[in-house]
């Protein structure tokens, strides 16, 4: 296991497309069902010990900031690398931890390329603006909730927030 930083992306970067299935629910889950005016959109997956130690923790702030805040957590782990990241252990690992929100399979893996995430966790916030939501934070677990607060009630941060860190994302091999 390595340690990876997660990438500098410039603050107001607009949100990427997406349109993955929800392992959950079972039905798809996209943009269009973004409502709320801050969204957290995290890359996780279930094997890794960063993820692992801040699970319990991130399923209680989606739950405590509802309904102000919307999250949604991605998987782009390629299952073949650990069978612990396929689509049937997601459904399981979400119910094991209360999640009150999407957990959502990208099996191409163009989503989180098209993200820039490299890490699990990979954390964004994205707080929506007349013309799109743009990105308002990325950065690691432990500012999140500080991060939120603020920025449901003004646009910038009062600090400079610490990059994320955690598993590299398990990208499929090239043939």
């Amino acid at each position: 296991m390595v340690l990876l930083n997660s990438s500098e992306i410039s603050l107001g970067t607009k949100l990427q497309d997406f349109n993955l299935p929800d392992t959950i629910s079972g039905t798809n889950y996209s943009n269009s069902d973004l409502t709320k005016d801050l969204v957290v959109i995290a890359f996780i997956c279930n094997h890794c010990p960063y993820v692992i130690r801040i699970i319990k923790d991130f399923s209680k702030l989606a739950q405590e900031l509802n309904p102000s805040v919307q999250f949604v957590t991605i998987s782009a782990n390629d299952p073949n690398y650990r069978q612990e990241d396929s689509p049937e252990n997601m459904k399981i690992f979400a119910s094991e931890h209360n999640f009150s929100f999407p957990y959502l399979y990208d099996e191409s893996q163009a989503v989180a390329k098209a993200f820039g995430a490299v890490c699990t966790p990979d954390i964004y916030a994205y707080k929506k603006h007349p013309n799109g939501y743009k990105l308002a934070y990325h950065a690691r677990f432990e500012d999140l909730k500080k991060a939120l607060n603020e920025l449901l009630t003004q646009d910038q941060l009062s600090f400079e927030p610490v990059t994320s860190a955690g598993c590299s994302i398990k990208w499929k091999q090239e043939t």
